[in-house]
């Protein structure tokens, strides 16, 4: 992951995982296979094993970095779909959350329910990318 600076880069980074760690506890429960998609989203950023401790004893004292771009913004908001999918149950408690911060990252409220959608839809089996596309295509300039 290379974004901006290396304060933003890892301001961003635990955004990221402090999400996850919000959304996957929504539901009141953080199943051992959505905490393996934590961890696995915690290495693909680069994030330490002790840094992801350290934010999940306060996951509500991370904030979006000032500044963050629109890939930046679609990153955190790709990550917080496939938790949604980790553990092959979707909760209206993690979608809400999903919801909420896809909003707050400037997304419109039915590009948000479309993804989640098509991620409820693909529960089961692999999402191809260009599936993704295909929902945000419609909502592009």
């Amino acid at each position: 992951m290379d974004f901006g600076t290396p304060e933003h880069e890892l301001a961003l980074k635990r955004y990221i995982i402090a999400m996850l760690i919000q959304e996957a506890q929504a539901d009141g429960e953080f199943s051992n296979i959505e905490k393996k998609y934590l961890n696995y989203a915690a290495r693909e950023i680069g994030l330490s094993v002790v840094e992801v401790v350290t934010i999940r004893l306060n996951p509500t004292a991370y904030d979006l970095p000032p500044n963050t771009n629109e890939n930046e913004r679609m990153v955190v908001l790709y990550y917080l779909l496939f938790m949604l999918q980790s553990d092959k149950n979707s909760k209206k408690e993690e979608e809400i959350i999903c919801h909420h911060v896809g909003f707050r990252l400037g997304f419109r409220r039915d590009l948000i329910s479309d993804l989640i959608n098509q991620m409820k839809d693909c529960i089961d089996k692999q999402l191809p990318p260009r599936d993704m596309l295909e929902v945000i295509k419609p909502y592009l300039n």
